[in-house]
């Protein structure tokens, strides 16, 4: 019985290999191949430059198309020329260098790449452009954002209610340290975007925004509050918004993302440092409005 078995398993196990060499094979092919589209009926040069995320003087570039040329139905566009998709750091090698080099902008590249300065080191390896699942992510986020803003539902909601709902929508999103976008971002900049869709303006930094609004203490906390700590300074270093429940939402360098974690974890327990409540709902307005005529 093992001498007829092993020459199966021979058989199954080169069966395997050549599969998963004939799928390299594709993959590889497909990963440097041209990004093409075929134009549809109502089709228009803006759009598909819109849908690609690609100037349309590049699209026409590429296309060797005029000003004046009109999309024919049908017709197959290049819409990204196959390219380099990583890039290897040589020695005395700089972001704007290697940026100028691809025509890539450096600012782009460093976000692309989650860079936190510009120094790189030989033999590090950069993407050159997004993961296309990560900006595709990035796309939807930002349309569904822009939605939502624009909801009249939406806009009926209390501000507490519409605060944790963006708050929600950027779970995930990777940390960033100085970041300020979707494809990373720090945890000030987080609430800052947040509350901007709400219509509030905070500063940019956790220490600027700690000296603005009104105090509020742990067992006082309603929900949207900003909650504050002391993490790598000895000023306000890090800050969330409150959820309820001892929870809170924030762009954690810890966890590489924006996420959910509790106050009563040890480690922001000790941290914590306040809480500054900015969102001021109908009950309080009119507790304040008697206390001033009273």
């Amino acid at each position: 019985m093992k001498g007829k078995k092993q020459p199966d398993d021979r058989r199954n196990n080169m069966k395997r290999f050549c599969l998963v060499a004939a799928i390299l094979l594709i993959f590889s092919a497909y990963a440097h191949a041209d990004v093409t589209y075929k134009i549809k009926k109502g089709d228009t040069l803006s759009g598909v430059s819109k849908k690609f995320n690609v100037s349309a003087k590049e699209i026409r570039s590429l296309n060797n198309l005029k000003k004046s040329s009109k999309l024919k139905i049908g017709h197959t566009l290049i819409v990204k020329k196959a390219g380099p998709k990583t890039y290897t750091v040589k020695k005395g090698e700089s972001i704007n260098r290697i940026a100028k080099k691809f025509n890539i902008d450096a600012k782009e590249l460093k976000d692309i790449n989650l860079l936190d300065s510009d120094s790189l080191k030989p033999g590090q390896k950069l993407l050159l452009e997004a993961e296309p699942e990560i900006e595709t992510a990035k796309i939807n986020l930002e349309k569904e954002i822009e939605n939502i803003s624009e909801s009249e539902e939406i806009a009926q909601m209390n501000a507490k209610d519409r605060v944790i709902l963006f708050a929600k929508k950027f779970i995930n999103i990777p940390y960033k340290f100085g970041g300020n976008s979707i494809m990373g971002i720090d945890c000030s900049a987080y609430v800052q975007r947040v509350y901007s869709l709400i219509g509030i303006t905070i500063p940019r930094s956790a220490r600027l925004q700690f000296k603005e609004g009104k105090i509020v203490d742990r067992d006082s906390l309603s929900i949207g509050d900003l909650v504050f700590f002391r993490t790598y300074a000895s000023f306000p270093s890090h800050v969330g918004i409150y959820l309820g429940n001892d929870l809170f939402i924030h762009s954690s360098s810890k966890g590489k993302k924006v996420s959910i974690d509790s106050l009563k974890t040890p480690y922001y327990f000790k941290r914590f440092i306040g809480g500054k409540r900015f969102i001021i709902d109908n009950a309080e307005i009119e507790i304040t409005k008697q206390l001033q005529e009273g």
